[in-house]
């Protein structure tokens, strides 16, 4: 009963171009527009609010504009390839776009006596951002990090110590698996106490063989809560260090088969100083502060751990910057 209606309302948009506004600064206000293009593809029935009515099935066709939304949805085009399909309500990446060209894509239809828009495509005729690798990972990781630093701080806000293997004593899985993320893994979670610690310390390892991420977190008993907001920083670096660890991995890097005794050795393999980089520059972005004070600030705060001179912390000091 709708087709000729379509029809006639395709051959109106080809020639029209809605512009829409679906990004949004940190305030709520609106950055910019995105020009959009849409064909009506069917009428299907969907379950709204318990009841089956027809929707105005369509594609939507994000087109070329201007700076601010070239420089978001060529991302977008980049991760998620031209076309996405769209499920029911889900609009995964897309989900303020979807929201907007859908509710105003509805108000139009109801000239034409068409039920409402149903969005189930996604056509981004952006080019892709040609993004480096290094962006790739850091935005990959950003995520696992979150969730692993949740987990972790879900057992120590109980205040225990002793040896715990997650995700398995957390909700029963038996590994993490990220997407983008080839080698599945544990952390083996060791919680310590000790009235010699001022604060909290925090130590990891990969153990590559095992897929195991080992974090050690001791800490004083006296302080309680009171380090949560530090202890959330040093896990910030020291499981983004491991996660680096756990990428070269994946790319078949060729680790020493021995770790040197020596620390300045030690803190100067490649491997290990590409890790550096990546756990301090995730604590520059956090805190907003700059790399080489993040990198400093660490390295005065762990002599214990180092146990470099300050001519060798000067050394690898270089390197990292170097690299980075």
């Amino acid at each position: 009963m709708y087709e000729e209606t379509l029809e006639r309302v395709n051959k109106f948009f080809d020639n029209h171009v809605f512009e829409i506004y679906s990004l949004f600064d940190k305030d709520g206000e609106p950055i910019a527009p995105t020009n959009v293009k849409v064909k009506l593809t069917g009428i299907k029935n969907y379950v709204s609010m318990g009841e089956s009515k027809p929707f105005v099935n369509f594609t939507a066709y994000i087109l070329p504009t201007n700076e601010e939304s070239d420089r978001f949805n060529s991302v977008l085009s980049r991760h998620f390839g031209k076309e996405q399909e769209i499920k029911t309500f889900d609009y995964g990446a897309y989900s303020n776009f979807g929201w907007v060209i859908q509710k105003k894509l509805s108000e139009f239809l109801k000239y034409f006596s068409l039920p409402e828009a149903m969005l189930t495509k996604v056509v981004n005729e952006v080019e892709p951002a040609k993004l480096n690798e290094n962006l790739i990972v850091e935005s990959r990781y950003d995520n696992v990090v979150r969730t692993l630093i949740k987990d972790i701080v879900s057992f120590y806000k109980y205040q225990r110590d002793g040896e715990f293997v997650l995700p398995e004593d957390l909700n029963g899985k038996e590994f993490y698996d990220f997407p983008g993320i080839k080698n599945s893994f544990v952390i083996e979670l060791n919680l310590e106490f000790d009235e010699d610690v001022e604060t909290v310390e925090v130590d990891g390892a990969y153990y590559r063989e095992e897929d195991v991420i080992e974090i050690t977190i001791v800490s004083n008993p006296e302080i309680g809560f009171k380090n949560l907001e530090e202890l959330i920083g040093e896990l910030n670096e020291t499981i983004r260090h491991e996660l680096e660890h756990v990428y070269q991995h994946q790319k078949g890097f060729e680790f020493p088969k021995r770790e040197p005794k020596s620390p300045i050795k030690y803190y100067t393999q490649p491997h290990e100083l590409e890790a550096q980089v990546a756990g301090f520059k995730r604590i520059a972005k956090l805190k907003k502060l700059p790399l080489i004070q993040v990198i400093r600030n660490w390295f005065n705060k762990n002599q214990n751990r180092h146990r470099l001179n300050p001519k060798e912390v000067e050394t690898v000091i270089r390197k990292i910057i170097e690299l980075s």
